[in-house]
């Protein structure tokens, strides 16, 4: 699959990091530690893996964001949301009050795969409240207080296509060793997403790291059980995709010392699909 360049005006007000990391070679020689190398290259086998699975950004079809009040949606192009077209054409409908949606259907649907249903009340915060007809699933997505209806096709045509993810030869060089020092609380930054909303991420300290004689800081912010950090580079779109990448790390030893394998690095699911949130780097 080629990955999507969005138009360059999306991004238009981006600074570029100081983090610009220079080119990794395309046709860079391969590291020669086998156990290395199919660690990262089973890594990547993940990803394409992800990507493709229910909870991967593949089968997303829609996101439909809600305004306070009344919210009709359907097939029909006079709704408010217009859904896929193999919904009915007048489906039904979302009242939107702060963070609690109430939704009436003009059919049954399932909730939380174990209820037919034709209206129900939900917290927006609340990701466990899904509904589905047929092979399509949708519930609340919330972006910097925004909320939006989120919808996945689980028989959406795109999954039976092979998927082709470009990656850099492995570069054992690129597997670099950084400092990690933590701030005395969480700090908070003002992250823009590609909607041009802004939300809030908590950044537990700074990491820095030398390349090529110079000095490097990212940011982390918290994900999962560690960090991750995303970047621009000289690549950013050009070889990579336009809205820049980002790097899943591991926690810091007991001296502080984290690894930043590059040989990791990806795109954020923007490049393969349109119905995504991605941040853009600051």
């Amino acid at each position: 699959m080629k990955l999507e360049i969005l138009p360059s005006s999306v991004f238009r007000h981006i600074l570029l990091l100081t983090l610009f990391l220079n080119t990794m070679e395309c046709t860079g020689s391969a590291s020669s530690d086998a156990e290395y190398q199919k660690e990262v290259m089973d890594f990547r086998q993940k990803r394409v893996k992800f990507l493709k699975s229910e909870r991967g950004y593949l089968n997303l079809v829609g996101l439909f964001w809600l305004k306070e009040g009344l919210n009709s949606f359907g097939s029909d192009i006079k709704n408010d949301l217009q859904f896929p077209e193999t919904f009915p054409m007048n489906f039904g409908y979302a009242t939107k009050s702060g963070k609690t949606i109430s939704f009436g259907y003009n059919e049954p649907v399932t909730l939380k795969n174990d209820q037919d249903v034709t209206s129900a009340t939900v917290d927006a915060d609340d990701r466990s409240q899904v509904f589905s007809l047929g092979s399509f699933s949708w519930f609340i997505l919330e972006s910097g207080g925004n909320y939006a209806i989120r919808m996945r096709d689980f028989e959406n045509p795109v999954l039976d296509k092979p998927l082709d993810l470009k990656f850099y030869d492995v570069t054992e060089s690129w597997r670099v060793t950084g400092r990690y020092t933590a701030y005395e609380e969480l700090r908070n930054r003002t992250i823009t997403n590609i909607r041009d909303i802004d939300y809030e991420q908590k950044t537990p300290g700074m990491i820095t790291f030398r390349r090529y004689g110079k000095l490097f800081t990212f940011e982390p912010t918290l994900s999962g059980d560690g960090m991750s950090v995303i970047f621009m580079d000289k690549t950013t779109g050009k070889e990579t995709f336009a809205g820049g990448r980002f790097l899943v790390l591991g926690k810091p030893d007991e001296n502080g010392d984290i690894t930043l394998d590059f040989n990791k690095a990806l795109n954020f699911p923007c490049a393969y699909n349109a119905y995504t949130t991605c941040p853009i780097p600051p």
